[in-house]
């Protein structure tokens, strides 16, 4: 994973080592991305680059380069690139001549995902625009479960101190009525159990038929509670090819974000 750089002259030099280009490569949170930063180079190559390592600011930024300047951007493909990277519906999306939709005609294997939503009484804070943390969780969820297809599978929890069954696993058929309900989940008082929603998602999505199996946890950094003995249940998932992934409402300097890093980090998602 890294980026390379060109400054490859605009127009032909008359002659010499001036007209040479100039390469650099870095990782992406080493660069800055900014228009001033963009300014001393004519392409920027992103290989295997997820998107959260260049960020939504930077994006834009990249893709606002791409349109007024002209300059090149190539972005080779790789496991954590393109859609399974997180660029579907990113600001640079639109820029590239590729769809970051996981197509269903083009999958091989088919994909089980239990999705587990916060809905403690902090998730009823405010986030602008007339909405709170649990409206983006939800929204989140839903998004979630509009990239799968008929092949897959999916199931969702909503926990405070214990595990609510929204939408039992089972395979994505009529999308309307769940994502309905996950759309209507309201934050409910009372904390989130990190452990509780961990184990009973892992319990929910052992039963899944898909060879991959994978959980997200929607989780407000400020408040996430009881994380229990997360290590050693995290440690059987993995051995079970359960992969886990967090999204922590909130910033990295609230007090739980590190918790939630961590959670990820030792569930082998991201």
């Amino acid at each position: 994973m890294r980026m390379a750089f060109d400054s490859r002259p605009r127009s032909p030099s008359c002659c010499g080592r001036a007209g040479r280009p100039r390469r650099r490569a870095t990782q992406p949170e080493r660069f800055e991305f900014t228009l001033e930063a963009l300014s001393g180079y004519s392409a920027v190559i992103l290989e295997n680059v997820p998107a959260e390592k260049i960020g939504t600011r930077g994006m834009e930024t990249l893709a606002s380069w791409v349109r007024a300047s002209g300059s090149g951007l190539m972005v080779t493909g790789g496991k954590q690139s393109y859609g399974p990277g997180g660029y579907y519906k990113s600001p640079l999306e639109p820029v590239l001549p590729v769809s970051m939709e996981l197509r269903q005609e083009h999958r091989k294997l088919a994909l089980a995902i239990v999705v587990a939503l916060d809905r403690s009484g902090s998730m009823a804070v405010p986030v602008g625009g007339g909405k709170v943390k649990m409206d983006l969780a939800n929204l989140g969820a839903a998004q979630v479960l509009d990239l799968l297809g008929p092949m897959d599978e999916f199931g969702c929890l909503a926990v405070d101190t214990v595990a609510h069954t929204i939408a039992e696993l089972g395979p994505v058929a009529d999308k309307g009525p769940v994502r309905d309900r996950i759309l209507r989940i309201q934050s409910m008082g009372g904390g989130i159990y990190v452990y509780e929603a961990l184990a009973a998602s892992a319990q929910m999505i052992q039963k899944a038929n898909a060879g991959t199996k994978h959980i997200i946890l929607f989780a407000d950094a400020a408040d996430a509670e009881e994380p229990g003995r997360y290590a050693a249940l995290l440690e059987q998932t993995r051995k079970a090819g359960i992969t886990v992934s967090v999204i922590g409402l909130g910033t990295p300097a609230d007090k739980d974000a590190e918790l939630l890093a961590d959670v990820a980090r030792r569930g082998g998602g991201r």
